[in-house]
């Protein structure tokens, strides 16, 4: 059997919200299949929207031969050659009316580099027991959990509460590893917990960190299905049939084939931290120090990017494009793992840590590998120019410690994918923020 297949088969799912194995864990299916409906019920393809997203879940994942073809439900790069948020609100799926709304709103300002994006895929669901966010292959559409989206307090209240299944990943490892975005030092948007006492937020607080989110997930979904192989697809094919026949010439694997991550050390640790592995006794020795000068030594910008080769080009796409677009750079640093769970942000002291990691010349190299390749164009150097040279965050002081100008009351966010907050810093002065993906 083609490698690809058994993975698929198995409900591959990438999620923002990434090594040399090929494995990633099942997010937790929807449960809400069966109530979803298109959000613009005139839509040419209304009918088989809700079908052909979830398809596998209900035929079971060995039923393959259930997939829509391209035929039923085309790319939306095989019906239009531009994308405009009207083609996108076409083929979005929703559990609550507000979704649909909501994410238009928010189409609206996003970039055009984003929304071309769009091509890659046959549809958007968004439903409210989606957690994480992900994109499967299976179908070839982007599954986004809404709690990044709700402005109201109504509306965050149809959202599951359910924690993000990855939530325990790595909690025997004796390192943490934090990210966030920032902008003008400090913090890029305001976390808000579902269960937090927010009644409603504006439109501007979710544009950052959705647009995260998607530039994460559609890069995905040109990686498998390429912008240069879109119009040459026979729509006979579904779209996992489509990505078998591109896997040994996608985006992915013409990175990990010219410029791939070397470090054993850090793809054996992403699988504890992202796959759930158990930890050995050695990766449970190692240190904070120790892993932070590992990860410097290669060529990744994230811990993510060892997961899978799916992730570490995502992550280097995302973190590209939202430096271009809004002057947002990323931090990850690893610190020590305080012993108390009810620990307070600079109680996580750095030991290695890095702003705008994107921007190190051998990261950037693989930047400029695959953003002609995403963009389907030849001259990427104004978004290669963005991406500035990393600096070092300060080692021995604490996480909030490092931002001169912490803003809001935000959560600490551990590893990448990792969905629920940990405990707030009480000290007003010393703040954290949001997920980035699931992802992400």
């Amino acid at each position: 059997m083609h490698k690809l297949l058994p993975i698929v088969l198995s409900a591959l799912m990438l999620w923002g919200c990434g090594s040399g194995s090929e494995r990633p864990s099942h997010p937790r299916t929807p449960q809400g299949s069966t109530g979803l409906y298109a959000a613009q019920p005139d839509s040419p393809y209304a009918n088989v929207l809700p079908e052909c997203a979830f398809v596998f879940v209900r035929g079971g994942n060995n039923n393959a031969n259930r997939a829509c073809t391209m035929n039923r439900l085309p790319l939306l790069g095989q019906d239009h050659e531009t994308i405009e948020v009207e083609h996108i609100m076409s083929r979005t799926v929703i559990s609550h009316d507000w979704m649909g709304v909501r994410f238009e709103q928010l189409l609206e300002e996003l970039p055009d580099d984003l929304l071309q994006l769009f091509q890659a895929v046959t549809a958007v669901v968004i439903g409210a027991d989606i957690r994480p966010s992900y994109y499967w292959t299976a179908t070839g559409a982007i599954y986004l959990d809404p709690s990044r989206l709700w402005l109201t307090e109504a509306e965050k209240n149809t959202i599951s509460r359910a924690p993000d299944f990855r939530s325990e990943f790595g909690q025997e490892l004796d390192f943490t590893v934090l990210w966030r975005y920032v902008k003008d030092d400090t913090n890029a948007w305001r976390h808000y917990s579902l269960s937090g006492p927010e009644t409603q937020r504006p439109l501007s607080h979710i544009v950052y960190p959705m647009a995260s989110l998607l530039f994460h997930e559609l890069a995905h979904a040109n990686d498998y299905i390429p912008p240069t192989e879109i119009p040459h697809i026979d729509r006979r094919r579904t779209v996992l049939q489509a990505a078998i026949a591109l896997e040994s010439n996608n985006i992915s694997a013409q990175l990990r084939n010219a410029m791939p991550l070397r470090s054993e050390m850090l793809f054996g640790l992403a699988d504890v931290m992202y796959l759930g592995d158990s930890a050995t006794a050695a990766q449970r020795a190692l240190s904070a120090e120790q892993v932070g000068l590992e990860f410097a030594d290669d060529i990744a910008s994230d811990t993510y990017s060892y997961s899978t080769s799916a992730e570490d080009t995502a992550m280097l796409f995302e973190e590209a494009m939202m430096r271009y677009h809004f002057g947002i750079e990323r931090d990850l640093a690893f610190t020590d793992a305080p012993d108390s769970r009810q620990a307070l942000c600079n109680d996580y002291v750095v030991r290695w840590g890095s702003r705008g990691r994107v921007g190190d010349p051998d990261v950037r190299e693989r930047v400029a590998l695959i953003l002609p390749l995403f963009l389907d164009r030849n001259d990427v150097s104004e978004y290669l120019d963005a991406l500035d040279a990393p600096t070092h965050l300060a080692e021995g002081r604490g996480w909030c410690e490092t931002l001169s100008q912490p803003a809001f009351s935000p959560a600490l966010l551990k590893a990448q994918p990792v969905n629920p907050p940990l405990p707030e810093q009480e000290q007003e002065q010393e703040h954290r923020h949001t997920p980035g993906h699931p992802h992400h």
